[in-house]
């Protein structure tokens, strides 16, 4: 028999209902993409990745990879396995012949004698499959999205079947998965014994017509016997008219598929004219199915739904609860619509209406995006911020991280110090009232060797002491509910733990949970939760820099209170400390290394065990005394002494002392190299910048210090005169004696050192610092190193395999887009920053096909001890590709620099929206962590995106669209110290609308609409092509103010940046 395959092509575009779309979809290029995972404040989150192959769904589940409902795969095996093991529907239509088989979205040999013609339509919480099969007559739709707002998480999925033709049809299928995991069944049994643990797989509630899956016990040998309550379910159902009627699920993969257990095809459902729901099911040691069985009698152009919510819940009680409710007529309905406007109500923060709709639903994904890796807050009206939605970043393709999502209300998730706190940079430009919140949170996580931990944990609360819970209870819990409450608040807990607790125990309350919630949190304080993890990298510490940019850009007149004034700022204590150069300079394989560069000092992890609580904030009396505090500039002045007691031999880098490289994480064998870089060179020198700007407009003449900071500052000073190797060879002498008299906290002494000599010691140490960015510019290409490999030519051999170096020789890596980047932050000649832009373009970092920036040159003259990414193919990954996060922070320290012109002349190649979504091969409203470069060999994946959305691009290109609309520090102080607003925006005229309105929601509630007429540029010094602000009308208490300036003065300033004015129009002439 000969099947003749059709050419088919898949096709991308955005439709006017903002959906990306991608028809004929399993042709198409494999890409993976989840749900946002965003229940709401009293929902409970559901991950859910996807991809575009048969019916799209590969696995979803509860919290990690332990609590799957469909098991978790990477990527390219989810590609493979997604048609045979996710969503499946089978169709018989009885016909005079013999029934005719057909399965909807399925790529398969069966289908290929079909005219068939599908598509996927997303949005940022929806997903959703039409399939038109011409041949016979039948329309499916499949439509999925997570359930908002409920006490159970669930998977909505609504198939509809549509008769297309012009005769009545009958037909049977069943829907749903040939495989569910129950409860229990964590990620190492699913990989290591999927078949054993099948012994503990039960299913009850089966005669509810609802399933329940789970293992009977906790499968680990142990004594103690641990029952499993939990479980997830499949509830399936259909409408006659508005009574619902549910559909009891198979749950026996054998009763339809027999003995094919490759799922291929349902070898039973086939066997005969008219397949019968079992009558008896094997329900034990047998991985379990969740498959739907329906007859459906079609009239031409006729149409009927069913529907499946797919879930987890704590028992079946609490399941068979929740029944009636979801199958209530309207129920899922209501909430889709729930789900969109939760999701919309978020995009709306940065709403944008431009000429572009792609750029306008780019602004809003990429912003909802950066919630999801960096959190959205939270603020209660007692002042209190609780960050939710935050969690590391894990889908199909970061198949090496353990994600978490907390399956309570109040959904927070664990994430790495760096990406939550760059993923927050901009978050008090659309919630003015977060203040210090970040500033304090993240800095209280640097400790006194100048690093911190890695992992950032979910905040929690503890009761401040003192509080009576039986006065705090008046008028908002039920009196014999009391009890129960004070036992839990003995311990830490969270926002969502204390609703679910309350839920649990049918605990009755006089309000609501909010209120509830407004007086808890009120006599509470936070317990900052973080963990070490593994190593230090060395540019933790800069993203603090720009927390505090930010802090300043909207709240100027609080400059010296900041620095000053609050003596909130704390250390974090960590058990894990670096060990001096004679512990970890060794020969290895007979050349010389650094390796094991951290140790665990077990005194100090015993003193930490034995606090009581904040066990992990520094104490003084080394390690017996209280909480130390100091103030901003303080821990600043420390951190700088501990970076500048780190650059190399030669004064050109930061050293990689600690195990880990920086912001390239591939360059993991570079600390082994006695590797350094130049980009914490050039963030030091902004450090140092910042502090001498600080302490010029002290209104102090002493700084007070802990004594062993001040004398690590004093010992430096005498040493500016040493050359280079001396310098690094006596500082790092200095910096361990530090260390090791810091080790289990500060004596509790204050030295008060004189404002003018701490001015000489910025001045003395950025002099240095100059020197050597000075030696890391290649003077050939006009652009500069960024990473140097610090050979050891010469040393003394100490005991045993320990060597002392005496000699270095420096050698660059080959250029990296990094250090460029950091160049032009800092770069302040408006003729250096042009020549260092053209020389980066001219040079082979400029991917001249696509027209975008690679993240490295060509690696090939490297050796594979650099890391990973010299090991990775040329242009994938992160070895000479397009890596979207430093890519966008180049362009943005463009348009920070006013290189508008140039920022604007890369702006459609290198933003995603504007990227042919045929070559992007996704998606153009999501962001990628990379781009595949031209270098790669496989031309058709050139200038394709992989590894979706959660980067920190997202919080680059935020910052681009605040520069774009508003520009640097619009709020200020006049001569008289009076708040005003002066905005500079820098929009290309073709971003304005025909109508000439441009608008945008500025602090995320108000709106501001540029009246641009000619739709001219408004950036440029030419009066003929650009324009400029002329009037500025606000909408106060709905009365127009008029001002005919470009700056708006106190009051109205004050005014807007409290969030009190709510429309702003702005008109350019």
């Amino acid at each position: 028999m000969k099947t003749k395959r059709k050419q088919v092509k898949a096709k991308y575009y955005l439709n006017k209902l903002g959906e990306f779309v991608i028809e004929n979809y399993n042709y198409s290029k494999p890409f993976a993409n989840f749900f946002p995972g965003i229940a709401g404040k009293y929902g409970i989150p559901m991950w859910v990745f996807y991809v575009n192959r048969g019916q799209c769904i590969a696995s979803f589940g509860i919290k990690d990879k332990d609590h799957s409902i469909l098991e978790f795969f990477p990527a390219n095996k989810s590609w493979q396995f997604v048609s045979s093991h996710g969503f499946r529907t089978f169709i018989k239509i009885n016909s005079a012949k013999e029934p005719v088989y057909y399965e909807p979205f399925h790529n398969g040999f069966a289908n290929l004698k079909y005219e068939i013609r599908n598509s996927m339509r997303m949005t940022s919480g929806r997903l959703i499959l039409e399939e038109e099969n011409r041949t016979l007559g039948l329309k499916t739709c499949v439509e999925y999205f997570n359930i908002p707002n409920a006490t159970y998480a669930g998977l909505s999925r609504t198939v509809s079947i549509e008769n297309t033709s012009n005769k009545p049809k009958s037909l049977e299928l069943i829907d749903g998965l040939p495989q569910i995991i129950p409860f229990g069944t964590n990620n190492f049994f699913l990989k290591k014994m999927n078949r054993t643990i099948e012994a503990w797989m039960k299913i009850d509630n089966l005669d509810k017509n609802v399933p329940f899956y789970r293992l009977a016990v906790d499968p680990p040998d142990r004594p103690e016997v641990v029952h499993i309550e939990e479980g997830n379910f499949y509830l399936g159902f259909h409408f006659i008219g508005t009574k619902a009627k549910l559909v009891p699920p198979i749950v026996d993969p054998q009763a339809v598929f027999g003995e094919v257990t490759d799922f291929s095809y349902p070898a039973n459902f086939l066997a005969g004219p008219k397949f019968a729901y079992p009558a008896k099911q094997a329900t034990k040691s047998k991985t379990p199915s969740a498959l739907l069985l329906l007859s459906l009698s079609l009239k031409p152009k006729e149409q009927k739904k069913f529907y499946a919510v797919i879930g987890q819940a704590h028992n079946t009680k609490t399941l068979n609860s929740c029944v009636s409710k979801i199958t209530k007529f309207g129920y899922i309905e209501n909430k889709l619509a729930q789900n969109d406007q939760l999701l919309m109500k978020l995009k709306n923060n940065i709403l944008t209406q431009s000429n572009s709709p792609e750029f306008n639903l780019y602004a809003g994904q990429t912003y909802l995006d950066n919630i999801m890796r960096g959190g959205y807050p939270e603020i209660f009206k007692s002042g209190v911020i609780f960050y939710l939605y935050s969690r590391k970043h894990g889908d199909l393709e970061r198949d090496y991280n353990n994600f978490q999502l907390q399956p309570t209300y109040f959904s927070q998730g664990n994430g790495n110090y760096r990406d939550i706190n760059q993923n927050r940079r901009n978050d008090l430009w659309f919630n003015p009232e977060i203040g210090t919140e970040n500033i304090i949170f993240f800095m209280n996580l640097i400790q006194t060797d100048g690093f911190n931990p890695l992992v950032v944990k979910g905040e929690s609360f503890l009761i401040n002491d003192g509080i009576n819970l039986d006065d705090l209870f008046i008028n908002t819990v039920e009196s014999n509910s009391i009890d129960k409450l004070k036992h839990f608040f003995k311990k830490t807990f969270t926002p969502g733990e204390l609703i679910l607790f309350i839920e649990s125990n049918n605990l009755k309350l006089q309000s609501s949970y909010d209120n509830l919630l407004e007086i808890i949190l009120s006599s509470a304080h936070k317990i900052q939760e973080a963990e070490h993890a593994e190593g230090f990298w060395t540019d933790h510490w800069t993203y603090n820099l720009d927390l505090i940019d930010s802090y300043l850009g909207i709240y100027p007149e609080k400059f010296n209170e900041l620095f000053f004034n609050q003596k909130v700022f704390s250390f974090y204590d960590n058990s894990e400390v670096v060990r001096p150069r004679n512990e970890k300079y060794v020969l290895y394989n007979k050349e010389p290394r650094q390796l094991h560069s951290l140790t665990l000092d077990s005194a100090k992890k015993e003193m930490l065990r034995k606090r009581l609580s904040n066990p992990h904030l520094l104490r003084t009396q080394h390690g017996n005394g209280e909480i130390y505090y100091t103030t901003l500039i303080s821990k600043l002045l420390c951190l700088a002494a501990n970076k500048l007691a780190s650059l190399d031999a030669f004064g050109v880098g930061i050293e990689m002392e600690a195990n880990k490289p920086n912001w390239f994480d591939s360059l993991n064998g570079l600390p082994a190299l006695f590797g350094s870089s130049s980009c914490e060179t050039f963030e030091l020198k902004r450090l140092l910048r910042l502090i001498k700007r600080v302490l010029e407009s002290a209104q102090v003449n002493e700084i007070e210090l802990a004594e062993e900071i001040a004398d690590f500052i004093e010992k430096l000073t005498e040493l500016f005169s040493e050359d280079a190797f001396s310098f690094w060879d006596k500082s790092n002498t200095i910096k361990e004696d530090y260390r090791q008299r810091v080790r289990l906290g500060f004596s509790g002494n204050p030295v008060n050192l004189p404002v003018a000599k701490l001015i000489n010691f910025v001045d003395a140490a950025l002099e240095k610092i100059e020197t050597g960015l000075n030696k890391a510019l290649d003077k050939k290409s006009g652009i500069y190193n960024s990473y140097f490999i610090n050979e050891v030519v010469e040393y003394d051999l100490v005991k045993d395999h320990y060597i002392k170096p005496k000699k270095f020789v420096q050698k660059p890596t080959p250029f990296f887009l990094e250090g460029q980047m950091h160049a032009l932050r800092l770069c302040s000649d408006n003729n250096q920053l042009l020549a260092l832009h053209k020389a980066t373009k001219q040079s082979e970092l400029f991917d001249k096909k696509l027209k975008m920036y690679k993240v490295t040159a060509n690696l090939d003259s490297m050796p594979e001890e650099i890391g990973r990414c010299r090991v990775f193919a040329p242009g994938w990954l992160e070895n000479e590709s397009i890596w979207l996060h430093m890519e966008y922070k180049y362009i943005l320290e463009m348009l920070k620099a006013g290189l508008t012109d140039e920022f604007y002349a890369e702006f459609k190649n290198v933003l995603v929206p504007f990227q042919n979504p045929q070559r992007y091969g996704r998606s153009i409203l999501e962001n990628s962590s990379f781009i595949v470069s031209s270098a790669f060999e496989d031309k058709e994946l050139q200038g394709n995106g992989f590894v979706a959305r959660l980067s920190g691009s997202t919080a680059e290109f935020i910052h681009i669209w605040l520069l774009m609309n508003i520009g640097a520090c619009p709020f200020s102080l006049n001569k008289s110290g009076e708040l005003n607003l002066t905005l500079k925006p820098s929009l290309p005229g073709w971003l304005f609308p025909k109508n000439g309105r441009y608008s945008f929601n500025f602090l995320s509630q108000i709106m501001i609409t540029y009246h641009n007429p000619k739709r001219k540029n408004t950036f440029g010094d030419s009066t003929k092509n650009s324009v400029s602000i002329k009037k500025i009308v606000l909408l106060d208490n709905n009365s127009p103010v008029e001002i005919n300036s470009s700056v708006i003065p106190s009051p109205y300033a004050q005014a807007i940046r409290s969030r009190k004015i709510k429309k702003i129009d702005i008109y350019l002439e």
